[in-house]
């Protein structure tokens, strides 16, 4: 029985210790918190928007990257004859991009 008193006793003085803790910590945050007055002006700083002209010559130094790459890799083996394509070029989906050689397959069938 007395253990269960200890135990009590210990588990209230716990509970007691947090929420002093939290208490405190509520009174640090509230003082932290900015408050203003209504009746009080904000001040604010304004300007008058005006018409200008802005030149073509605009320079700006930057990197394209591309929004997807993808790794191509051939089906079968062989020596190709010439690119299509260039690099960096647009291309449809079914678009040969390559001739392959195509002498060893014909000479497999």
């Amino acid at each position: 029985m007395k253990k269960y008193i200890i135990y009590v006793v210990v588990a209230l003085a716990v509970v007691a210790g947090v929420v002093i803790r939290l208490k405190s910590n509520k009174e640090k945050t509230v003082d932290r918190v900015y408050r203003y007055d209504k009746n009080q002006p904000i001040p604010v700083q304004v300007d008058t928007l005006e018409m200008e002209l802005i030149g073509n010559n605009l320079f700006y130094t930057g990197t394209f990257e591309p929004n997807k790459e993808t790794k191509i890799s051939a089906d079968i083996q062989g020596k190709i004859n010439s690119v299509l394509v260039d690099a960096g070029s647009v291309v449809s989906k079914g678009q040969p991009l390559v001739l392959l050689d195509n002498a060893l397959l014909k000479l497999q069938l």
